[in-house]
């Protein structure tokens, strides 16, 4: 399991990370659990989950790693390579699993959600173990806001916020997010957005409960 340091830039990936692998363990158990399989629950709740990976996957290859290479130099240069090269082999099997939930197979969509998974797995683990670290050496507290700015004007806070902070996130990241919110969109993110995704979250269980899994 990972930790969350203290340096925001790396808190924020972590946050993500974290949300990523949450969700594929749900799809994951809800294609898995035998029985009926609620496909349009299942199709719903990863048309979120992938908008999500897609736009942090082109905030990174467009904003973050450019300047990172800036700052840093020939040393990066292959980790950034590397990177770039596991986000398309995430984005192949991420358009399979998308074919075959389209198709209504539940048998390839499973077997697309565990060759996604090992993708994602290696990926996010392999960023955590050489990229992250270099956060705080490569960007300061204002390009960290501007990353941020950037990554609002294509995904706004009803869509990021309540997919980040569901039921599931640890109190900490919850706190981190909307310690600098305005009050109101607290409020909102509280009475209107999370209970919208806790139904997809119910759907996709079908349990009638969150499950943070």
């Amino acid at each position: 399991m990972t930790t969350t340091p203290t340096n925001p830039g790396w808190r924020i990936q972590l946050a993500i990370h974290r949300a990523v692998r949450r969700d594929i363990s749900r799809l994951a158990a809800a294609l898995g659990g035998g029985g009926d399989v609620p496909v349009e629950a299942v199709r719903a709740y990863w048309a979120v989950t992938a908008a999500q990976l897609h736009h942090h996957h082109e905030l990174e290859d467009t904003v973050i790693s450019p300047l990172m290479a800036e700052r840093l130099g020939d040393r990066v240069e292959p980790l950034l390579t590397r990177n770039l090269h596991e986000h398309e082999v995430m984005a192949e099997t991420m358009d399979e699993f998308d074919s075959a939930l389209a198709a209504s197979d539940v048998t390839a969509a499973g077997a697309a959600l565990a060759r996604m998974q090992r993708a994602v797995e290696a990926h996010l683990a392999a960023e955590e173990a050489d990229l992250l670290p270099l956060i705080p050496e490569a960007f300061t507290p204002d390009d960290i806001a501007y990353f941020q700015a950037e990554s609002t004007k294509t995904n706004t806070a009803s869509a990021f916020l309540p997919w980040m902070l569901d039921d599931a996130a640890p109190d900490e990241d919850f706190a981190f997010f909307t310690a600098r919110m305005p009050a109101p969109v607290v409020a909102q993110l509280e009475s209107d957005w999370m209970p919208e995704r806790r139904m997809t979250i119910e759907a996709v269980c079908r349990t009638g409960s969150v499950v943070a899994l």
